[in-house]
């Protein structure tokens, strides 16, 4: 049985993981505590905020399906949220062609279930690959060395997938040439219900891309909970600057937007995300290097989006057992 390492415990690994775990010895590295990537929740007190991915739809049969499952043990859920377009010109009613579905009770809970019966390795950061006599180890940040595996799959940001990489990867180009783009989301708890006339707004011409009502989400904690995301082009721009500046930026624009006063928030919390959405993708699902014995994959790939972290991993997935 071939032995593969998947490095990264996101939806694009895991799926993979999951495809492959039945004909293969697979072992799944995450560098962090959770598991799920972007979809994530924070909590705090009475509150809880899904401070990656808001929420995600499934236009593909191949994505519905999948999910079929989740959707009936509950794991995932329909939000069915109030969405509108947001200016400092005003609000407009914003309908959406297909279900907005969250994981519950929070959004890691699709991680969790798809990691049940894979071999994780948790808190675990892969610094560096090498490959000898045909097989590949990994070398972790604690100098510790895992392996050998018969195939590596890079299932984590380009930025980061392209400092591991081989220098004869076949598609180093191609991983060199994706952008990705960062994403500062503002975490707020109030003490009393606020009355915004909506759950999800998408903001026009403003320093923020998005702001929802994260209490609104089935089997949230009921502490009323505000997402503020700033928009990916301003985040950018002011990638590195003071987190209490951005903060401070980032409230003074929702509170103008929202002609109410966000600085009384009981609770607040900025996290930075250094690569949250994609601008540049590669146009192809996965980057397969097979002579190599080694592939990339993730949402960057085809489009910064949930779908496409699982179609990413997924299809990659389907060669392989055509390979194996």
């Amino acid at each position: 049985m071939k032995k593969i390492a998947v490095i990264g415990a996101g939806l694009s690994g895991l799926t993979f993981a999951t495809k492959m775990n039945s004909i293969a010895d697979v072992t799944v590295f995450e560098k962090s505590k959770g598991i799920g990537g972007r979809m994530a929740t924070r909590y705090a007190n009475d509150y809880e905020f899904d401070h990656g991915v808001q929420y995600f739809t499934a236009k593909s049969s191949v994505f519905q399906s999948f999910l079929k499952p989740y959707i009936k043990n509950g794991v995932i859920k329909d939000w069915n949220p109030n969405l509108v377009t947001l200016s400092h010109n005003g609000m407009t009613q914003r309908i959406s062609n297909y279900p907005s579905y969250v994981a519950s009770p929070k959004m890691n809970s699709l991680g969790k279930a798809l990691a049940k019966g894979l071999n994780l390795v948790g808190e675990t950061h892969i610094d560096k690959l090498s490959k000898n006599s045909g097989s590949w180890s990994l070398v972790d940040s604690q100098a510790h060395t895992h392996g050998p595996f018969d195939f590596i799959v890079l299932a984590i940001p380009s930025q980061q997938a392209a400092t591991l990489l081989p220098p004869d990867f076949a598609h180093l180009d191609a991983v060199s040439m994706v952008k990705m783009e960062g994403c500062f989301s503002l975490m707020l708890g109030f003490e009393k219900r606020l009355d915004l006339g909506f759950e999800g707004a998408f903001v026009e011409n403003s320093s923020i891309g998005w702001i929802s009502v994260n209490s609104s989400k089935p089997e949230r904690a009921k502490g009323f909970s505000m997402m503020i995301q700033s928009h990916n082009t301003w985040a950018e721009t002011h990638i590195n600057d003071d987190k209490a500046e951005v903060q401070k930026a980032l409230l003074d624009e929702g509170s103008v937007l929202l002609g109410q006063d966000l600085t009384n928030a009981q609770h607040q919390v900025l996290h930075r995300w250094l690569y949250a959405s994609t601008s540049k993708s590669t146009g192809k699902p996965f980057l397969l290097d097979k002579q190599n014995a080694i592939a990339s994959i993730g949402d960057w790939c085809i489009k910064g989006r949930v779908e496409a972290a699982f179609e990413s991993g997924f299809l990659l997935s389907k060669k392989l057992h055509e390979l194996i």
